[in-house]
């Protein structure tokens, strides 16, 4: 049954090809006459040396003008993605020389490749036969007209089988150029080398546009989710000996499950356009630390340095980095206290922030709590893309007893030591 369905498909795809010939062959036949009529002209030549310059000239313009046509190019894509087989877009932007002339080459092979497909079919195929059937009815004397008007002064026998030759040649080429007419309808009307590198520079666009949104949902709504988890979990334990602690933190969760809404309406909106949230970053700091609520201790904001010289871009990356490393605290160390210090260097011209969070580990810790491991791998490893994305350095590890994610953002052309994660 395999085999089947593929000898129909070769077969399909076999008729197609025949099919895109067959129009080149249509389209062949007015340059056919065009070329007899400047073969004419040469009759002409003693009497009017610009017979065959003049006819010349018009053949060339009746192909070149087609052939260089937008509409034609866009008519012979549409024709091989139908029939042979291609998935070749409507390029996009400004059409380059190059273009136009890959396009007037691909039409000048579809015209040949289909003038050989008529001269194959209408002539060497019947001459084939007919030598086949002399051959076949014991001898080469019916054909001595036929090959005396192609081949004069050559015997009979001899310009048959030359002509068999030929016709195998030519049969051979048709075959060799249909094989190969897929390969140069992408080459010739594809995009071009500069459209590739536009069409990879979009896709790659496109994927870091994703990667931002899933690093956006993974640190906004993942905190949130964290904060509401702990909280309800606290509620519970409390609801029975101190009620009013109980209601506080069902309190911290309704808190959460609103900023909550709001930061999926600011992470939706990155869809539409880039947007970094209203308020200055030490305000939208200190309401993130408000909204860090933890069994333990809060979470402490210090800041140094003039925090107003802080790119847009980069204090909306700087911000998810203290929401994502808050996250994580209060996931893998709740009952800690989480320190979170900004230090601002240089101007709003070229400079750099360092972010430092730091928080007690626990006196125990379980390898489901490790901060080194966290669930689904994206903590660290998102927190390290956003430094990346920026060229800035990145730094998370254990020392004196202390959980310690440190990071450094440039921006205007300072440069940092390179990208690392402990």
């Amino acid at each position: 049954m395999g085999n089947l369905r593929s000898n129909k498909a070769r077969l399909s795809a076999a008729t197609r090809t025949a099919v895109f010939l067959m129009i080149g062959g249509l389209l062949a036949v007015p340059y056919a006459a065009v070329a007899l009529w400047i073969v004419q002209l040469w009759q002409f030549a003693g009497a009017n040396p610009l017979a065959v310059p003049s006819g010349l000239l018009i053949g060339t313009g009746l192909l070149a003008v087609p052939s260089t046509l937008g509409v034609m190019r866009t008519l012979e894509r549409t024709a091989a993605n139908e029939l042979l087989g291609t998935a070749m877009e409507e390029p996009a932007g400004t059409t380059r020389l190059a273009d136009v002339a890959r396009g007037a080459l691909w039409f000048l092979v579809h015209l040949l490749s289909g003038a050989l497909a008529v001269a194959v079919l209408g002539f060497v195929l019947p001459t084939l036969a007919a030598i086949a059937l002399a051959l076949f009815g014991g001898g080469t004397t019916g054909l001595a007209p036929f090959t005396g008007q192609l081949l004069p002064g050559v015997e009979t026998a001899a310009a048959a089988w030359l002509l068999t030759a030929a016709g195998a040649a030519a049969l051979a080429l048709l075959f060799g150029v249909a094989s190969q007419l897929r390969l140069w309808a992408v080459l010739l009307l594809g995009p071009s080398e500069q459209a590739r590198l536009a069409i990879a520079e979009r896709e790659a666009r496109e994927l870091a546009r994703r990667n931002e949104l899933a690093r956006e949902l993974h640190d906004s709504i993942g905190h949130a989710l964290t904060v509401t988890t702990l909280q309800a979990a606290a509620a519970r334990r409390l609801l029975a000996a101190e009620p009013d602690k109980a209601a506080a933190s069902m309190a911290a969760v309704e808190q959460a499950g609103r900023a909550a809404l709001e930061e999926l309406d600011y992470v939706l909106g990155i869809l539409r356009a880039p947007t970094d949230g209203s308020g200055s970053l030490p305000e939208r700091l200190r309401e993130l630390i408000a909204r860090h609520r933890s069994p333990g201790p809060p979470a402490e904001l210090r800041l140094a340095g003039e925090l107003s010289a802080i790119p847009d871009a980069v204090a909306g990356e700087l911000y998810r980095m203290v929401q994502e490393g808050l996250s994580n605290a209060a996931k893998h160390a709740p009952e800690s206290a989480c320190t979170v210090a900004l230090e601002v260097h240089g101007s709003a011209a070229a400079g750099s922030v360092v972010l430092r969070l730091a928080n007690k580990l626990p006196t125990a810790v379980p390898a489901a709590a490790d901060p080194r491991r966290l669930p689904g791998g994206r903590g660290l490893a998102g927190l390290a893309e956003r430094a990346m994305l920026l060229g800035g350095t990145f730094g998370a590890g254990e020392a004196d007893g202390m959980w310690q994610v440190t990071a450094e953002l440039p921006w205007g052309g300072r440069r940092t030591r390179g990208s690392r994660e402990k």
